[in-house]
């Protein structure tokens, strides 16, 4: 039987969103309050690996969402700038996971004993997971040379988990809290040739965790109840234009990365938990050259060329289980990643664009011995499921004043490379029969017609045109050719109210 082009791949979404604010007021330049609704409805195909197939499962979610923004210059003291946002979301997801099937891809399937996602009984399983973000920045410019930043990011998720039909599932509430504060000091000087950043940032991770569910699995009998671990990150930067067309960029930090809310509590449907998962610690270096070269009028030339080492403990990776379908966010207590950029573009008067970049990370374990004293197999390994090599070029062509005034015609191609890489530790198995995903080559290309300054936009695009095999990190198939029609109309944006 040949396999249907599609199966189980329904997806709907909505979004609506309405804003309204003041500007130019005495006590604000600018204030804005929005308001926003979300649905997802999702059929789902398959896990995190392709030969796990789901012919009957599906997410559903919707979200609402507040959020309020202000900027207001001279804050206080003159050339200071406060910029503040405040968002909270209402999100719930629905898993349906009822039948006691096993799928096969050409839309087949046997009756089993166990449901299709979680191999265990039906399940209609909840997950409510409100989210607070508050964001605030306060610049202030001392003198030319001279300037202060001072910001401030919280971040607080909770976990509300039910089911309704299965009675061995133990609900919880579980809330993840984050803090990050950061100072910076910044100077230019030399005439603006130099300027240079000092920074200190710090991490406070707050979680709250209650579930007790799988245990071993999700490591919630090690971090059960509210703890409070708080983390300080630093670095600085130097950039120095020696010419116009050469200049320098280094830089140092040691940089704390929290692990966010789907890494620890995972999706509830095919990303397990890992609520012990800890934050990465790093310590990167970074040096750079770069440029703008105007050889003629109409023409500009900018490259960038750069180095990197990254010296990381407790690197997040991703664990997958082939068997199960699923896969889980771990720690690998070392890993050095070190590798090197290149890109170029190029401009002839705003109608021609061409560019090219490459990049190649070389991120490996660098754990010799496991927590039991043993030699670790995957020693200097490169860490998997994670690409090293991959580049790609880009042309663009833009005509002006077609058909109608005020109009852009652009037409687009890009072509993508990626290196094949291996999905599990390398360590592991035989060579020959480790399961990889194969190096890839994927044209795409896109015309967008826009007139009204923008106002107006049809956008067609086409990925994939040459037939190409594409998968994602998971080594699932990604769609071939794909065409995508769009329009765009701006009617308005906001509704402000102005000072007279």
């Amino acid at each position: 039987m040949a396999i249907p082009s599609v199966f189980h791949d329904g997806y709907f979404s909505l979004l609506a969103q309405v804003e309204a604010g003041f500007v130019n007021k005495s006590w604000a330049d600018a204030f804005f309050v929005s308001a926003s609704y979300s649905k997802t409805d999702k059929e789902l195909q398959t896990g995190s690996v392709q030969n796990k197939v789901y012919g009957m499962a599906e997410r559903n979610s919707d979200s609402w969402n507040i959020s309020a923004r202000y900027q207001k210059y001279n804050f206080i003291l003159k050339n200071m700038q406060l910029n503040a946002s405040l968002s909270h979301t209402w999100d719930h997801s629905l898993t349906v996971d009822t039948a006691y099937r096993k799928y096969y891809w050409d839309g087949g399937y046997i009756v089993s004993q166990r449901n299709e996602i979680m191999g265990k009984e039906p399940s209609m399983r909840h997950y409510k997971r409100p989210l607070t973000i508050m964001r605030t920045n306060l610049d202030y410019q001392l003198n030319t040379h001279h300037s202060f930043n001072l910001n401030y990011h919280l971040s607080r998720t909770g976990n509300d988990r039910f089911d309704d039909l299965d009675t061995s599932f133990e609900p919880s509430k579980d809330v993840v809290t984050k803090h990050i504060l950061g100072l910076s000091y910044n100077q230019s000087l030399l005439d603006g040739k130099m300027e240079n950043v000092f920074f200190i940032k710090d991490y406070i991770n707050h979680p709250n965790i209650r579930q007790t569910d799988q245990s071993s699995v999700t490591g919630s009998k090690d971090v059960q109840g509210s703890t409070t671990k708080n983390y300080l990150g630093y670095g600085a930067g130097l950039r120095y234009i020696i010419v116009e067309p050469l200049s320098i960029k280094v830089s140092y930090e040691h940089s704390v990365r929290l692990p966010i809310a789907r890494e620890l509590l995972g999706n509830g449907t095919t990303i397990y938990a890992n609520v012990a998962l800890k934050p990465e610690n790093s310590n990167n270096f970074n040096a750079s050259l770069f440029g703008t070269w105007h050889p003629g009028n109409g023409h500009t030339f900018y490259y960038e060329m750069s180095g990197f080492f990254r010296k990381v403990d407790n690197y997040i990776q991703t664990s997958i289980a082939e068997k199960e379908g699923t896969m889980q966010y771990t720690n690998v207590p070392a890993v050095h990643v070190k590798g090197a950029e290149g890109e170029m573009r190029y401009d002839w008067q705003g109608r021609l664009q061409l560019a090219t970049n490459v990049s190649y990370q070389d991120t490996r374990d660098q754990q010799k011995y496991k927590g039991d004293g043993k030699p670790s197999a995957t020693y200097n390994n490169r860490v998997p499921n994670r690409p090293w090599l991959f580049g790609s070029v880009e042309a663009y062509y833009t005509f002006r004043n077609i058909a109608l005034p005020e109009s852009r015609l652009r037409l687009g191609c890009t072509y993508q490379w990626v290196h094949w890489y291996f999905l599990t530790w390398e360590a592991y198995g035989a060579y020959d029969n480790k399961a990889r995903i194969p190096a890839q080559h994927i044209c795409n290309a896109d015309i967008t017609y826009s007139w009204r300054r923008g106002r107006y936009n049809l956008a067609l695009e086409c990925t994939n045109f040459l037939d190409k095999t594409a998968y994602d990190n998971y080594s699932c198939r990604s769609p071939d050719v794909l065409f995508l029609l769009n329009s765009d109309y701006s009617l308005t944006n906001h509704l402000i109210i102005h000072s007279k």
